[in-house]
């Protein structure tokens, strides 16, 4: 899986892309002109008058979109590589570990650890007990 923007992106959107990438340990690239290709999957940052809007997971011909708003700026800080796991409950958990393609592990979020806490109508981005940044959805 792979991160990008959309073509001409603002800084936000590149910030927010690049922020999520290092969480996900998943690799950040600037697309520029170029399309999205391949039989790779992509997780397209999308805006919404310069502010990041959503995520596009595209996989050949299929598609899925979730849009959000940013309700915790990303620290721009890289993080170490790590396994990120999704916390919550509900059909909203199941969703967005599907989505992200990442492990579900219940309910109750370890103290140490990269997790996305599932709240009802926020995610927010954990890394050992701090809020890298979060999502209203």
């Amino acid at each position: 899986m792979l991160v990008t923007t959309s073509r001409d992106p603002s800084s936000k959107a590149r910030r927010f892309a690049r922020a999520l990438g290092s969480f996900l340990s998943l690799p950040y690239v600037n697309r520029g002109k170029q399309g999205l290709g391949g039989e790779e999957t992509w997780l397209v940052v999308i805006e919404d008058h310069g502010n990041p809007a959503g995520l596009i997971k595209r996989t050949g011909d299929e598609a899925e979109q979730l849009s959000f708003r940013l309700s915790i700026e990303p620290d721009g800080r890289r993080l170490g590589r790590g396994t990120a796991k999704v916390a919550g409950k509900g059909a909203m958990a199941s969703t967005i570990a599907q989505f992200f393609e990442l492990e579900l592990i219940g309910e109750i979020a370890p103290a140490r650890g990269r997790i996305i806490w599932v709240a009802p109508n926020t995610i927010d981005f954990m890394d050992d007990g701090q809020a890298r940044f979060g999502l209203k959805i």
